[in-house]
């Protein structure tokens, strides 16, 4: 089975979070356990619903603060810039979530839910974007 290079870059990155001790060999073996278990649950490609769960968790936004450099009697708030994420950037940012969200016990029904968007990561990236737009008065263009 070949992959493409949005597959590839996905399981090279999904592998390398995975990574414990340094053993790649593990992280490899689980990622293929993954794959297993989805495959036997939805009996559909397992490749395309993890990219289906990933695809909707991409973060586009990311806000950067920039301290206020003088101090004064008032107190200032920092002030915040916008960013773009780059798609390499994007991908990280969703496989942690994915990771942070679910032990290795429960992380195929995780993704299974997150390709329907119903599971605790979509909540995570609702709260991400509720975070930045708390900062609107705060950020500049």
């Amino acid at each position: 089975m070949e992959l493409n290079y949005e597959e590839y870059r996905i399981k090279k990155n999904f592998i390398n979070m995975l990574l414990r001790k340094g053993k790649k060999t593990n992280s490899e073996n689980i990622f293929k356990n993954i794959l297993i278990n989805l495959k036997k649950i939805t009996k559909q490609k397992p490749n395309f619903i993890l990219i289906k769960s990933i695809k909707n968790l991409l973060p586009k936004l990311k806000a950067i603060s920039i301290p206020n450099k003088k101090k004064s009697k008032k107190k200032k708030k920092d002030v915040y810039f916008l960013m773009f994420l780059n798609e390499n950037k994007q991908i990280k940012k969703s496989i942690s979530w994915l990771l942070l969200n679910s032990n290795l016990k429960n992380i195929v029904n995780e993704i299974i839910q997150t390709s329907k968007n119903k599971s605790k990561t979509i909540n995570t990236k609702k709260q991400y974007y509720k975070d930045i737009k708390k900062l609107k008065f705060n950020i500049r263009f």
